[in-house]
């Protein structure tokens, strides 16, 4: 047969008749949504290596161990906000004058001088207080290659080398070693491949059910083609032609859909948006996509129809559908022994990365091949269970189309199971010290800020409006009095100015009062050798060398510093008066400031006045719940895309459903309309309907629930982090979730009863 005219007789069949249109239309829409699925997770990883690879490319090459003269730039950067809008700013100071220009900038900005991107251009041409903290000539703006998005606030700002630490470690170029760039935690590394296993599996049942879409109307056209002198062998290849041009169509529509959103959406993304280019998957991973698609759809076709035997009678199945045995639980009961011998084990992460990686993948194909067992197991005890006729039917109907039913119910049950596991293994991103963190915001009074600074304020330089409190902290080295041994840390402050800033005032505060962390540490302090606060002057090969600064004086009387003060300046022992440190001691420290006010400009403007007693590259001024959501950002940034991820495969496991309850549906609606015959009523046709949904998807769901509890208890033995606990609150969220889904997919079928009761489908074709 001529190919060209294969493919024009299949489009002619397949335009033919309002039916045929209609299963044209629904196999391409389903190809449609699973191309432009398939097509935005091949863009994920791309887009964040291209966004990294961006960031490094502007980061300096640095000479570590290099003088100072071997370089040709010096750089350091820092992150401020500014309604809470994260500005990125670099500082850039050129050593020599052929230094390099980093990407995105003409030249280099000299002292006084800024280069900004269009963002924040927009914002210093409009905003006088952002236009106060940063006062500097603006001589250009920051091209797309010098931006990880059209979006982001970054600000270049020159200076002169002086201001950089003669410590500071000098730069060659641009472009950040492969060392230099942060790489996937190591747990999650381990961790993501077994989800992502799990997540790719609906989008391939969503194929499966478009290509079975309408197969009972599409056997009786077979026979009619048989009947008009086709053969077998050319029924097939027509089969395929039509399967095929109708999966190219929807796998072409949906790469079209996804470059149109795209070029949309790219822009408004997380983040500062993203480039239209990066956020486009690789070429031949789309070509694979939008080719391979079809072609998978096509053998789907093809190996349904090797089952059959097409004559010009009919269409019937060469072997009778078997009932499921046992054997499918097979994989499921052996993936869970792994699990169970990997917890009562000690093996490390390397030596128990394999067989982890062996249960995780018996268990989804169990979920998977078991699921059948499940569909009849469920419906043979509802018949036991329950004789109301309503519950009855639904019993029947969900035990004979157990095997159709357990395609969804496979994919639900480790779509189920892929949310789970990543619920509960994303935590392990969270820095260590974000607990802490919430415990000092507890201590402190809303709205207080945290900065770093040079500098003790001024009398009278942070009284603006809407300061409530003032406290710094400056941290201490100590050592026993003329003997320069270092080592011993402290905090000095005023109890009086602290208070300020605390939900609830220190205790006896008082001039003489010292607060310590332990009495380990009081009994240092109290064992009667003088302490003094020291610096370091030098560093020589016999270690280094200590400056003895004076005596530290502090009184007879103790108190615990209060639970949550813990991160205040890296207390050591405690805090000791400030009025007992020598003034030399006194000076970078950890400034507090309480900020009454919620209006933005009173609290930029004082943000602003802060940064003025700052110094080298850490500039930053943040409330303490912007600190935690800092150091929660990347599990936050892991949780998104995986919220993202699974939002997207619970709206296609819900499609595939409705595709699948629908052509069921409309396969035996001549058994349904013999139902309602016999005087059932549509309300409980539409309860059976329902019935036989949940009782065919439900326990599937909490199957994949439960096996995620033992895999997610293996892994945080494997990886060494027993204080990670199970989210039972998400997990039951997430149950919750499913379970919706899959009555929604039904009650989205409910209208079509109204075609199915139709008495006229008693009477013979």
């Amino acid at each position: 047969m001529n190919l060209t005219r294969v493919v024009g007789l299949a489009g002619q069949l397949a335009l033919g008749s309002p039916r045929s249109r209609l299963r044209f239309v629904f196999t391409a829409a389903g190809m449609a949504v699973a191309a432009l699925f398939l097509l935005a997770g091949a863009a994920v990883l791309p887009l964040s290596e291209a966004q990294r690879d961006r960031a490094a490319d502007r980061s300096s090459t640095l000479e570590k161990g290099e003088p100072r003269s071997a370089g040709t730039l010096l750089h350091r950067g820092w992150s401020d906000v500014y309604l809470d809008q994260p500005l990125l700013v670099k500082e850039v100071a050129a050593i020599r004058s052929d230094a390099p220009p980093p990407p995105g900038l003409e030249r280099l900005p000299g002292p006084g001088e800024i280069v900004v991107s269009p963002e924040v251009e927009a914002a210093l041409r409009t905003d006088v207080t952002l236009r106060e903290r940063y006062p500097q000539s603006i001589i250009g703006t920051v091209g797309d290659a010098g931006l990880t998005g059209p979006r982001e606030w970054v600000l270049w700002m020159g200076a002169d080398p002086a201001a950089f630490p003669t410590d500071h470690v000098p730069s060659s170029g641009w472009g950040a070693k492969p060392q230099d760039v942060p790489r996937l935690p190591g747990g999650l590394r381990l961790a993501v491949p077994v989800g992502l296993a799990a997540l790719l599996l609906p989008l391939l049942a969503l194929v499966v059910n478009a290509v079975r879409w309408g197969s009972q109307e599409r056997d009786r056209r077979l026979a009619a083609l048989r009947l008009a002198g086709m053969s077998a062998a050319q029924v097939r290849i027509l089969t395929a032609a039509e399967v095929g041009l109708a999966s190219a169509v929807g796998a072409v529509g949906g790469g079209l859909s996804f470059v149109a959103l795209t070029a949309a959406l790219a822009r408004w993304l997380p983040g500062g948006g993203a480039f239209f280019l990066d956020a486009l998957p690789p070429a031949p991973a789309a070509v694979a996509i939008i080719v391979g698609l079809p072609v998978f759809a096509t053998l789907t076709a093809v190996g349904a129809l090797r089952r059959m035997i097409i004559n010009p009678l009919g269409v019937v199945r060469r072997a009778a559908v078997n009932r499921p045995g046992l054997w499918r639980l097979l994989p499921l009961i052996a993936g869970l022994a792994l699990v169970g011998w990997l917890l009562l084990t000690n093996l490390s992460q390397s030596d128990a990365a394999v067989p982890f990686f062996l249960a995780g993948a018996l268990i989804m194909v169990g979920l998977l091949v078991g699921a059948p067992v499940l569909c009849l197991g469920v419906a043979k005890l509802l018949l036991r269970m329950d004789r109301h006729p309503t519950m009855l039917l639904a019993a029947r109907r969900a035990q004979a189309s157990a095997g159709s039913a357990a395609r969804v119910v496979g994919v639900v049950t480790l779509l189920v199971f892929a949310a789970g596991w990543f619920l509960a293994v994303l935590p392990m991103a969270d820095a260590g010290n974000a607990s802490s963190l919430a415990r000092l915001e507890q201590s402190l009074k809303p709205q207080t800020m945290i900065a770093n600074v040079e500098r003790a304020p001024e009398p009278g330089e942070l009284d603006l409006p809407g300061v409530t409190g003032v406290a710094l902290l400056v941290q201490l080295e100590l050592g026993v009095q003329g003997a320069a041994s270092g080592g011993l840390y402290a905090t000095a402050g005023d109890c009086a100015a602290l208070s300020t800033v605390l939900r609830a005032p220190l205790p006896k505060c008082d001039p003489e009062v010292t607060y310590l962390t332990g009495v380990g540490e009081q009994s240092r302090l109290a064992d009667g050798r003088p302490l003094a606060a020291y610096r370091v002057d030098s560093e020589s090969a016999d270690g280094l060398n200590y400056v003895e600064l004076g005596p530290i004086r502090y009184g007879p009387a103790f108190e615990r510093v209060p639970e949550g003060l813990e991160e205040l300046g890296g207390l050591g022992l405690g805090i000791v008066p400030m009025s007992g440190v020598p003034t030399e001691a006194l000076r970078a420290g950890q400034l507090l400031v309480t900020v009454s006010s919620s209006d933005p400009g009173t609290v930029e403007r004082v943000r602003t006045a802060i940064q003025g007693l700052q110094e080298g590259g850490d500039r930053e001024v943040r409330y303490v719940a912007a600190m935690i959501q800092q150091h929660q950002s990347v599990s936050a940034m892991y949780q998104r895309v995986t919220w993202a991820g699974l939002v997207l495969a619970f709206v296609v496991s819900t499609l595939s459903l409705a595709v699948a309850l629908l052509d069921r549906l409309l396969e035996e609606r001549r058994a349904v309309a013999a139902l309602r015959a016999q005087g059932a009523t549509v309300r409980t046709l539409r309860m059976v309907l329902l019935g036989q949904t949940a009782a065919n998807l439900l326990p599937g769901v909490l199957l994949g629930l439960a096996c995620t509890v033992p895999v997610a208890e293996a892994f945080f033995v494997i990886t060494e982090r027993p204080e990670l606990t199970i989210p039972w609150t998400q997990l039951a969220a997430t149950a919750v979730g499913c379970g919706v889904a899959a009555l929604t997919a039904a009650a989205l079928m409910l209208p079509a009863l109204k075609e199915a009761i139709d008495p006229r489908l008693l009477a013979a074709d």
